[in-house]
């Protein structure tokens, strides 16, 4: 039974081992497990398995709080846009089950390791659902932002994606010219997607 729940709990001791009453009782149930005669250690076989077990089980409960929050916030985005445009069933499924599998997956799910994945797991996701999006509803005409034809039917407006940080430069903003040329760089390339008639989403 101890070599089942030394197991069980292997995928998350890098976790466990950071509680101070984990991480004891971890190295207790080694020992046990060593002992050329463990027959008379069973007795603290149960109590060192629910202290371990109810650790993780917290862990996994308070990490499971972070991540599905966020896997509902790509859901919920996603779940707009098809709105807005007005997408079929078809175009609606493919988009959003991927997204819904994954969040069953943390909801089952008991690797630390595996549901902290799963945040960055929902941003890529999302991401693929939005150029499944974007695909099948192109906005209308050539795309030319100055185009004044009504649209015929719902469209989503192209959306890219800024990250600030990666237009800094190496090193650290020291001076004042230092922060007027990164403003500058971030100026420019916000403004190159607003010209080209696409949405900005910062990350």
């Amino acid at each position: 039974k101890l070599r089942k729940a030394e197991t069980r709990f292997q995928p998350n001791r890098s976790w466990l081992e950071q509680d101070v009453s984990a991480s004891k009782a971890l190295t207790r149930i080694q020992e046990v497990l060593a002992a050329p005669s463990p027959y008379g250690l069973v007795k603290e076989v149960e109590g060192l398995i629910q202290t371990v077990e109810q650790i993780n089980d917290a862990l996994i409960t308070q990490h499971r709080a972070m991540v599905l929050p966020e896997v509902d916030k790509q859901l919920n985005k996603i779940q707009v846009e098809l709105d807005d445009a007005k997408a079929d069933g078809d175009l609606r499924n493919r988009c959003l089950y991927p997204l819904q599998q994954l969040k069953k997956q943390v909801e089952a799910q008991t690797s630390l390791a595996h549901i902290a994945q799963a945040e960055s797991r929902a941003l890529d996701l999302a991401d693929q659902a939005f150029a499944k999006l974007e695909e099948a509803v192109k906005p209308p005409g050539d795309g030319n932002v100055n185009d004044v034809t009504p649209p015929t039917k719902p469209y989503v407006k192209p959306r890219r994606v800024i990250k600030p940080s990666a237009l800094a430069p190496d090193g650290y903003l020291e001076t004042k010219a230092d922060i007027d040329a990164y403003l500058d760089t971030l100026r420019g390339a916000l403004e190159k997607v607003v010209a080209a008639g696409d949405r900005i989403e910062i990350r």
